[in-house]
């Protein structure tokens, strides 16, 4: 009878030939870096391989990523006609009285009720569902130490606020200057690959926020790492920038156990449909497949650069216009927007990744009080995380 062992990995024994095969197969991708190499005419070199393979084999049988262990049951069902005797070694440590105080609507309700059903896998769940929420609900209801992982600072005390408000309760910080460990602890990916023998056997519980953004190397250095009983992947889309490497969502964290339908979120008020308008501009570039060169000439345009100060500048002026949010993909950028807007007497104020957390905290409140019309941001900061209720218009001026 073939066996599965379920700790900070898996490990399936004693399998046939084909069954074996057939799980080579399914934990095997193709490697994005040498497709885009091959595509491109880049040199490939001896290092680049084609494939990527996510297991490791042993004489008994397979070694391969936790996130995987329902997959491997279903495979076993199909080859075999029977489930593999199942042996769980993951930790659960004494339990925490983790109490949540909020309200959820019917949609988080749903997704509280699915994460009850199963101990590891993904929800996936759109921009404005209120994803932090929900986690926090799941945090309470598992009851053990846990360790969020995230990608920025300005998420790092986001959950901090937001752990403080929904579970009132205070964190732990690992990151930007911190480290202290609490029963619950907020840490940001790059400080928390350096320190996993640290951090990891305190936690039963492993929460990755915004997993389809997150450098795939979290997978292969943290979360391989975590023999805790808990699982959850929070996602705004399943979909990863870096193409092939989506499956190593599941791989390592788990099936989706659960996704919010974005009409849904409509049909509750959750969110609502923008309205999209396109502004011409006289910006002119032959294009040659170059995109940074683009971006640049962009960027530097001033004629366009003043439409866009002139558009913001007459949209803030006009009565119950809320607050504008004008965005780019680059600092410098951003700054000729808020200088640009002073001129004409408009309250903007700016927002990036160098925005220090003091100074971040006294924009978003003068923001939401209305001393500021304008909020001038960088993408990346707004992007994913950003939570500031009241803005209105969103000017979008480099693509993304």
């Amino acid at each position: 009878m073939s066996s599965l062992t379920v700790a900070a990995d898996c490990l399936l024994e004693d399998i046939p030939f084909a069954l074996e095969k057939a799980v080579k197969a399914r934990l095997t991708i193709d490697n994005p870096k040498y497709t885009s190499a091959k595509k491109y005419g880049r040199w490939i070199g001896k290092t680049l391989k084609p494939t990527l393979k996510y297991y490791e084999p042993v004489p008994t049988g397979l070694r391969f990523p936790r996130g995987f262990a329902n997959q491997a049951v279903l495979m076993c069902r199909e080859y075999l006609q029977e489930t593999p005797k199942i042996t769980d070694k993951r930790l659960l440590l004494p339990e925490e009285d983790f109490v949540f105080n909020g309200v959820l609507r019917p949609y988080q309700e749903a997704a509280l009720l699915a994460a009850e059903k199963r101990s590891f896998g993904v929800l996936e769940a759109g921009t404005g569902s209120g994803k932090t929420v929900m986690a926090l609900a799941i945090i309470a209801a598992r009851s053990q130490p846990t360790l969020i992982i995230v990608h920025t600072k300005e998420l790092l005390y986001q959950w901090q606020e937001r752990i403080e408000d929904f579970l009132q309760s205070s964190s732990g910080l690992v990151g930007d200057g911190h480290f202290e460990i609490q029963a619950i602890t907020v840490a940001i990916i790059n400080t928390a690959r350096k320190r996993v023998r640290e951090l990891l056997p305190q936690f039963g519980h492993l929460v990755v926020d915004e997993c389809h953004r997150v450098p795939a190397a979290l997978f292969t250095d943290v979360v391989s790492n975590f023999s805790g009983h808990y699982l959850l992947g929070l996602s705004a889309t399943a979909f990863r920038s870096d193409e092939g490497l989506t499956k190593l969502i599941y791989f390592y964290m788990g099936d989706q156990f659960h996704k919010v339908d974005q009409e849904e979120l409509h049909a509750c008020g959750a969110i609502v449909k923008p309205e999209l308008v396109r502004c011409k501009t006289t910006f002119r570039f032959h294009y040659r497949g170059e995109y940074q060169p683009l971006i640049t000439a962009l960027v530097k345009d001033e004629e366009r650069n003043q439409q866009i100060i002139d558009d913001v500048a007459r949209e803030s002026r006009k009565k119950d216009s809320g607050i504008q949010l004008l965005v780019s993909d680059r600092v410098n950028h951003c700054e000729v927007f808020e200088k640009g807007l002073k001129l004409k007497g408009v309250d903007a104020a700016l927002l990036t990744g160098q925005t220090s957390k003091d100074q971040r905290t006294a924009i978003v409140e003068a923001v939401q009080s209305g001393q500021v019309k304008v909020l001038v941001a960088t993408l990346q900061l707004i992007g994913e995380g950003f939570d500031c209720p009241g803005l209105s218009n969103l000017f979008l001026t480099t693509p993304i």
